[in-house]
């Protein structure tokens, strides 16, 4: 996988590379505020363990207590966007740019899974009539709502997108944002408790899958629906009459993809990085939970599959599968003798990379800075935008870290870094939509940015022409 799609991926890049998932679960065990959660969530855990001891009822036990606890708090704490939510706060990718970024022919793949997909459930009246017109005119208008895949830390800075009401959310999700975080929080509850998680993944919809050490599996199929075998057979019976092969096909039908610890078993081509043993696992698991043998792992299975290495990153999920702190965590991922882990860094938006051109090429891809960097006329109005950003503070609340372009513009703030990232790409894309060149070059220092055009250079907190630094520099872009 590329380091760069490991940054802020959107929905294409995420299905043609489901790997992806991967970083941005490990990204999440190095945030702070994530363990935070999962110490509510021992906590929880604990009292819930007095209580029926206290009460001596063995009957109230519970073997999925703790994915159901799990499960309760991102219910409770995030708000799940759906695609005219997405567009409304995160603008419209371009879907002409995003084909001539990844290729034509992947691009039109996934948007033809997705328009299917939803014209199916339509269809079978899982969604209502007429609520995804607005989605099937944007496709046609070239333009689908900005799905961007964040670590956990980008997912609570975006609260404020929602105002300062009291009952504001602890962060902004879609469906891969809430699989990430609950497999990060998995990884965090006690060692052997839960034995395995896996993504089972379409165009459209990513969800989660496990079993517990008592070998007894589960289903997180997204915000508010977690289903137990016997939830799935009561589902099944009552509104299928039995039929497990319908029922799953009338809420995900589309699946293609399983992820697991060691990479990404695809189903519509028969390619896995996954093992013999561990893909016989998932399949053994699978057949009991549903009931059948499910039509998607038939296909996967028609032709021999095709194996792969698995991913770099599986042996250090595999290791901190019951990691119990932030500590721990942070020694494996900050090893700097696995150079895969640089993937890890980098979405998790470290400064404590080898190299800063990634974050770069991935804000050059932003598509909210472009539109308004192509209408830009002079730099003297970059420079405004930047001086209309009110907030100095970034959105991490760590001068270590890198935000995104349009992150800092919707959210108003950013440090002197992140404000000088966003100046470097809008100047880019003025200068290439006004068809000219200039030299553009981004210093940081210790204290302060500097982004020079040819001959003339702004420092970034007084927003004034300086001289360009020549001491003091700790990064300087491109590299």
């Amino acid at each position: 996988m590329q380091t760069v799609n490991a940054i802020s991926p959107n929905i294409f890049d995420a299905h043609a590379d489901t790997n992806i998932l991967l970083p941005l679960v490990l990204g999440n065990l190095l945030s702070p505020k994530l363990w935070d959660l999962s110490e509510k969530i021992h906590t929880k855990l604990i009292a819930a363990k007095q209580l029926t001891t206290a009460d001596n009822h063995e009957d109230h036990n519970d073997s999925l207590e703790l994915i159901r606890t799990i499960q309760h708090q991102i219910d409770r704490h995030f708000k799940h966007l759906h695609p005219g939510e997405v567009s409304a706060i995160y603008g419209e990718l371009n879907i002409s740019d995003e084909r001539a970024r990844l290729g034509a022919q992947r691009v039109d793949h996934s948007l033809g899974l997705i328009e299917n997909t939803f014209k199916q459930r339509l269809a079978n009246g899982a969604i209502p009539a007429g609520a995804l017109d607005p989605l099937f005119t944007q496709i046609k208008s070239n333009r689908f709502p900005a799905f961007y895949y964040s670590n956990f830390d980008i997912v609570v800075a975006n609260k404020a997108l929602t105002g300062r009401r009291s009952s504001a959310p602890m962060g902004l999700t879609s469906c891969l944002d809430e699989v990430a975080i609950f497999a990060a929080l998995a990884m965090t509850m006690p060692k052997d408790e839960i034995t395995n998680v896996i993504a089972l993944t379409s165009a459209s919809h990513y969800t989660a899958f496990g079993w517990m050490r008592t070998g007894e599996p589960w289903w997180f199929y997204g915000k508010n629906k977690l289903f137990s075998k016997q939830d799935w057979t009561q589902f099944v019976n009552e509104k299928f009459n039995g039929n497990a092969q319908s029922a799953f096909d009338s809420i995900f039908k589309d699946m293609d993809h399983i992820v697991s610890v060691a990479g990404t078993w695809n189903l519509s081509v028969s390619t896995s990085s996954i093992a013999d043993d561990h893909v016989a696992s998932i399949i053994e698991k699978l057949d009991d939970f549903f009931g059948c043998r499910l039509e998607q792992l038939t296909m996967g299975m028609a032709c021999p599959i095709n194996r792969m290495e698995e991913s770099p990153l599986a042996p250090v999920l595999r290791n901190l599968l019951g990691s119990q702190s932030i500590e721990q965590a942070r020694l494996t991922l900050r090893n700097e003798g696995n150079p895969e882990l640089s993937q890890v860094l980098y979405s998790f938006r470290s400064l404590d990379v080898t190299s800063l051109t990634p974050y770069l090429e991935a804000a050059r891809h932003q598509p909210m800075s472009k539109a308004l960097g192509t209408k830009l006329n002079s730099t003297e109005e970059a420079l405004t935008m930047i001086h209309g950003i009110a907030g100095c503070q970034s959105i991490f609340n760590d001068h270590n870290r890198i935000a995104m372009p349009d992150e800092t513009l919707r959210l108003k703030t950013g440090s002197d870094r992140d404000k000088a990232l966003l100046l470097h790409v809008l100047l880019e894309h003025m200068f290439n939509a006004q068809s000219s060149s200039a030299h553009i070059s981004t210093i940081f220092t210790s204290t302060d940015s500097f982004v020079c055009v040819d001959d003339f250079c702004i420092e970034i907190n007084s927003l004034s022409q300086v001289s360009c630094p020549t001491e003091g520099i700790i990064w300087k872009l491109p590299n």
